[in-house]
């Protein structure tokens, strides 16, 4: 027999009084215009770009729209349920200024305010700081150091349903190693026109805003011109910005158009090297994509990653000191050597551990903080 669920109280107690609450009508500004008419909470997008065949990445909000419904909670984009007639506006697309909160806030007073941080931008490390969130009720984040579970909640990490989970190519068949992600040119800012539209920056953040945004990717354009250095059968490169380096013009095999759940299985290893370093950073889909995709993860990011999965699951990359010493053993790496690491995650994403990240288990946390920042909890 299943344990009831936090929620399922609440059903119980409203029926049993013959009352039938009005729906939670909650709003939702998406990160992008991709994800409107509700693409977001059906794991699709709209347009078709680079990222739109990755339509797994979605599977958490899928299962959030679904318990809301449960719970007589609607979700909708912004397009589907107006901003002006929800009782909880949620945005996780970043506002052209912390004042345009404000002032909605100041003209929808009883409507409650929420951000979701998916991933700050890069070099928009402004946008964690706290300054920048007077105009909301409470902030859900991925950020661990400004959880205080009163206004500050935590955004865990994400996985993906169990159906998605593929199968790769035998050792011998399989390329060495994946690289997926764009090569970007650093543009030098001076924070000043950020400024005016009143964000608030810390030394800290101006540092990351002006000089180094995203510090990660830099290390991963090195990276990408170590990897076309090797022969054929070595490493491969996938994304927009490389056709601009000489060295990797040859050897990019351009944006994907299919699931990166799809073709990763084709390679030994998978670089999941996220956009920033430290505790600070976000833990994307990227590992959670080499996990179900069947390949194993060479990590770069969150120094917490292993409070999250194991590290018999993944290559730490910070054990090399450049990127070649970390290609050179890659490439010499014997099948016993991958097969560890690949039967670990193969074990951790179907064991029991790994569930507290799946969809279902990331909607009850979700909508829990939704219904306890809007007085429904």
């Amino acid at each position: 027999m299943k344990s009831p669920k936090p929620f399922d109280h609440i059903s119980r107690e409203v029926s049993a009084l013959g009352i039938r609450q009005p729906p939670l009508k909650i709003s939702v500004i998406p990160p992008t215009s991709a994800f409107g008419n509700n693409a977001l909470f059906q794991s699709g997008r709209r347009d078709r770009g680079s990222h739109s065949p990755n339509t797994h990445w979605m599977d958490c909000f899928a299962a959030a729209y679904k318990r809301g419904r449960e719970l007589n909670i609607d979700f909708g984009t912004d397009d589907v349920i107006s901003t002006k007639d929800a009782d909880v506006l949620i945005y996780m697309a970043q506002p052209n200024s912390p004042n345009d909160v404000i002032a909605q806030k100041l003209k929808y007073p009883n409507q409650k305010a929420i951000l979701v941080m998916l991933e700050t931008s890069l070099g928009a490390r402004y946008a964690s700081n706290p300054k920048n969130h007077l105009g909301y009720d409470a902030i859900i984040t991925y950020i661990n150091a400004l959880v205080d579970e009163k206004r500050y909640f935590f955004l865990p990490p994400r996985a993906f349903n169990r159906d998605r989970i593929t199968s790769g190519l035998p050792f011998e068949q399989r390329r060495i190693g994946c690289l997926v992600g764009t090569n970007r040119r650093f543009r030098y800012r001076s924070g000043v026109f950020t400024m005016r539209k009143g964000w608030k920056f810390s030394l800290r953040d101006w540092i990351d805003y002006v000089f180094c945004p995203g510090e990660l990717i830099s290390l991963r354009s090195e990276l990408g011109k170590a990897c076309a250095t090797y022969p054929s059968g070595g490493f491969d490169l996938f994304g927009e910005g490389w056709d601009l380096l000489p060295e990797t013009r040859n050897v990019c095999l351009g944006i994907p158009r299919e699931s990166t759940l799809t073709y990763i299985g084709r390679y030994r290893y998978y670089f999941a090297f996220e956009n920033h370093a430290g505790d600070y950073g976000l833990i994307s889909e990227r590992i959670w994509d080499a996990l179900w995709g069947d390949t194993v993860p060479v990590y770069l990011g969150h120094t917490g990653i292993d409070q999250f999965i194991p590290r018999e699951c993944y290559i730490d990359a910070r054990q090399f000191k450049k990127p070649r010493e970390m290609l050179d053993w890659l490439y010499r790496a014997p099948e016993s050597t991958w097969e560890k690491y690949h039967t670990a995650g193969r074990e951790f994403i179907r064991s029991s551990a790994v569930e507290k990240f799946l969809p279902e288990a990331f909607a009850e946390c979700f909508v829990r903080q939704i219904a306890t920042i809007a007085g429904r909890g």
